[in-house]
């Protein structure tokens, strides 16, 4: 069971439809009680990436939580929703109030976790030091709850990467900063996954972002729930949907090498609608993808023609220089409230497009990235 992905069709956020889908979902994984027993405490950790609201389909969806909580409360569970966003350092309320979880928690009792004020625990791994929010362990169980995303760095953003988010406070941007190169970053992601290690991974696939994610790309109507315990074969099967190669996406490879899960779709059971019949042949992956495809010694001639980077869009920037304070490598100056970027520094960690509060940076692509994409 553990190597199972279900996948279910849903259509809309309507709560009818939702709360089936959800309900299905681990029902075909064999029901919550394989999960969560009577009276635990339960860690919900969504994706919380930017303070935007549901409907730009950037972050987990509100009525996704609220369908797993009404199944969880049938336990007696004590729910906790927690993430740390970037830039939630600055202070997290807009986050919860703009992406609709604040109004979730008053009409389900639930319980939100700040990250950044909590207490913190530390693990060790390969000489890798870590702060988790001590939240993430004292819980007794942790539900992933990701969305169906790609990403302009790490190529997709699933199970793995959404647990980068039980690290509080700076420390997101400073494994940016030493992790520069996305397999490297991978490996650290990975670890940070086999920590937390959540025992449930439930994918809101409704509305999912093509193109360069995570938090700029193109809108999709995907209309799938997934769900599975085994979150390295959750994100081998979504990142098959959307079109990548098997272990083309690090994290997933990595993980599997690790023996955190099955990344090879022949070997796991797919479970709820076949995978023929959702697999997209028309999704659009991130343009750095075509990077991966060229020989290692042409990458760095190439990539003077074949580049994506960051760029404010002057018409939405308010000049608040989030972005700025949120750059692992200091390569963006406030010149008179305009973002300025030094390329020469920029790593393209996509932590200025991540932050920034009104979608303001955006992905700009060179002339052959465009004709290649």
């Amino acid at each position: 069971m553990e190597s199972t992905v279900s996948i279910v069709k849903c259509s809309s956020y309507q709560k009818e439809p939702v709360f089936k889908a959800v309900r299905q979902a681990i029902d075909l994984l064999g029901g919550i009680e394989q999960f969560v027993h009577k009276n635990q405490k339960v860690l919900l950790k969504p994706n919380m990436l930017s303070a935007k609201a549901p409907e730009r389909g950037i972050t987990t969806h509100p009525l996704i939580l609220e369908a797993l909580i009404e199944i969880l409360k049938s336990l007696g569970a004590e729910i906790w929703i927690g993430d740390s966003p970037s830039g939630a350092i600055k202070g997290i309320n807009r986050y919860w109030e703009n992406t609709g979880y604040l109004d979730l928690v008053k009409r389900t009792g639930v319980k939100l976790i700040n990250f950044e004020a909590d207490e913190k625990i530390q693990k060790t791994i390969h000489g890798r030091i870590y702060h988790f929010a001590k939240s993430v362990f004292d819980a007794d169980v942790v539900i992933n709850l990701p969305k169906f995303k790609t990403h302009g760095f790490s190529l997709f953003t699933g199970a793995i990467k959404n647990c980068f988010g039980t690290l509080p406070g700076l420390q997101k941007a400073r494994f940016h900063m030493l992790y520069p190169h996305p397999e490297n970053f991978s490996r650290m992601l990975v670890e940070i996954f086999s920590c937390v290690r959540p025992a449930l991974n439930l994918m809101d696939g409704v509305l999912g972002m093509q193109g360069n994610g995570p938090a700029t790309g193109d809108l999709r109507n995907i209309g799938l729930v997934l769900a599975s315990a085994d979150g390295v074969a959750l994100d081998a099967v979504a990142s098959h949907i959307m079109g990548f190669r098997e272990n083309e996406i690090d994290m997933i490879r990595i993980g599997a090498e690790s023996k955190l899960g099955e990344s090879q779709i022949q070997k796991i059971e797919v479970t709820g609608e076949s995978l023929d019949a959702v697999r997209l042949t028309d999704f659009s992956l991130p343009s750095n993808r075509l990077i991966k495809l060229v020989p290692q010694f042409l990458v760095r001639w190439l990539s003077r023609f074949v580049w994506v980077r960051p760029r404010a869009d002057l018409e939405k920037c308010t000049g608040c220089g989030i972005c700025a304070q949120s750059c692992p490598v200091a390569a963006i100056e406030m010149v008179e409230r305009i973002p300025i970027t030094d390329y020469q520094l920029c790593i393209n960690c996509l932590c200025c497009n991540e932050s920034c509060p009104e979608g303001a940076v955006i992905q700009e692509m060179s002339w052959l990235a465009k004709r290649l994409s």
